[in-house]
């Protein structure tokens, strides 16, 4: 872990404090993969399939209304297919192999597409706490404090879903704003 002092924002806190950055362990690049749903197949819901031991995880949500999907493809940073210019081959042997029911979904002209282009990254990914609140004033909310899949868009979701519990917490407390905090 690295530790830098903060001293650009302590004239905001009123003290000096400490960021600790962690080294993330767990990179995770991804490619996009458009795709169609076979006829018969829900296209209102979210698809997802992981690997047992971790290689690979697979996320589809839906693109539109016709049954286009885009799925996520999560490998790990160091995977020989992660990277730009893989063997298509290989890629759609991966997919026979783990991603069976999605395999056939994604036509040959893509999967070349797919296996040429280059990763995109994910943000890194921390909880830091246990404190979420700073002094009985301050609160974290949302995308802030949990670790969500930024292409799911639940960031917002989840702040409203705080500022919820934070409301009843508030109600429960009373005038007690600092003990409503450090109940949140």
């Amino acid at each position: 872990a690295e530790r830098a002092e903060g001293r650009g924002l302590a004239r905001l806190v009123g003290r000096s404090f400490r960021v600790t950055r962690y080294t993330d362990d767990n990179v995770r690049i991804y490619k996009t993969v458009p795709m169609k749903l076979p006829e018969g197949w829900r296209g209102d819901i979210n698809y997802s399939a992981r690997t047992k031991d971790g290689r690979v995880n697979f996320d589809a949500l839906p693109a539109d209304g016709d049954g286009n999907y885009c799925g996520v493809l999560l490998l790990r940073e160091s995977d020989p297919l992660a990277q730009a210019d893989t063997s298509p081959e290989e890629l759609r042997a991966l997919l026979d192999d783990v991603l069976p029911q999605f395999s056939p979904l994604v036509a040959d002209d893509v999967l070349r597409a797919i296996a040429k282009k280059p990763p995109s990254r994910l943000p890194s990914f921390r909880f830091v706490g246990p404190r979420l609140h700073h002094r009985g004033s301050t609160v974290l909310l949302g995308d802030a404090i949990h670790t969500v899949k930024p292409y799911f868009g639940l960031g917002a979701n989840t702040a409203l879903e705080d500022v919820s519990i934070l409301g009843a917490a508030l109600d429960a407390a009373g005038d007690d704003i600092p003990a409503a905090v450090r109940g949140f």
